[in-house]
């Protein structure tokens, strides 16, 4: 392919890749609050718009703590202008462990902040904040560099790094490579995993614990219109990985990694 087909390969791509549809249903977050933490909120409004048919589960002004959020299909996750969604800095927050990936690595750990396995149709849209509440004193000092917040004692991610590529290259079925709880793997920001119709527009996200928005093994996947400021260790923009159909476009990546990497997966 030269590179003439190339760009008229991209322009047919741009113009297949459109957003997923949902229907005219909203349903707001703060209907379902219960307790400090937002997460139960988050699981049940995201529950109540997929099983009435879809929709949108609105976030309106405001701050919204949390634990990991888990999208179903035919959901939409609009974030008003004004409102932030806080994750949590306790990793017991984003347990149980669900099957993602590390680095490129099958494995069991940490639940993205946003995830998705084997959804449809899903989306996470509008104009307010995602905000990880990474930095040198929660999750990027695990790492193990003193730039990132890490002094000697404190735990990083070496020996777990090191433990996941060991089971990889010796084929430990991914089901017996369980970290989460007592280890130290970062968990990524948004992961929709085997996914199709995927949509994220919009949102401003900071302070992730390392990359931001990583697709994996999906199919349909539209990015438009993101601004990412996040300048942490490993803190990718956006990481389609072994994906199918993927556009970025209008965003606005200021990060301390790569702004785009594609990938296949390794292990």
């Amino acid at each position: 392919m030269n590179e003439a087909e190339a760009w008229r390969y991209a322009d047919e791509l741009r113009d297949r890749v459109r957003p997923p549809e949902f229907p005219d249903r909203w349903l707001d977050v703060t209907s379902y609050a219960a307790g400090e933490k937002w997460t139960e909120a988050f699981r049940a409004a995201i529950e109540a718009c997929h099983e009435a048919g879809g929709g949108h589960v609105r976030v309106p002004p405001g701050t919204y703590p949390t634990g990991a959020v888990h999208l179903l299909s035919n959901v939409d996750l609009h974030v008003e202008a004004g409102a932030t969604i806080l994750f949590s800095t306790d990793p017991a927050d984003y347990l149980p462990a669900v099957y993602t990936r590390f680095s490129a690595i099958e494995c069991y750990n940490y639940s993205p902040f946003i995830y998705a396995y084997g959804q449809e149709n899903i989306a996470i849209t509008g104009s307010g904040v995602l905000d990880g509440g990474a930095g040198p004193e929660h999750w990027w000092p695990w790492v193990g560099t003193p730039e990132f917040g890490w002094r000697e004692g404190t735990p990083h991610e070496a020996e777990d790094w090191a433990e996941l590529q060991r089971m990889a290259v010796e084929g430990v079925p991914v089901e017996e490579r369980v970290f989460g709880a007592g280890h130290f793997l970062r968990p990524n920001m948004i992961q929709p995993y085997l996914c199709r119709n995927v949509l994220v527009e919009g949102v401003r996200i900071v302070r992730s614990p390392m990359w931001e928005i990583h697709p994996v093994r999906c199919e349909n996947v539209l990015v438009r219109n993101v601004s990412i400021y996040s300048r942490g260790p490993n803190n990718d923009g956006c990481d389609p990985e072994s994906c199918r159909s993927v556009v970025i476009s209008g965003c606005v990546f200021d990060v301390g990694d790569d702004c785009i990497a594609i990938k296949a997966g390794r292990g």
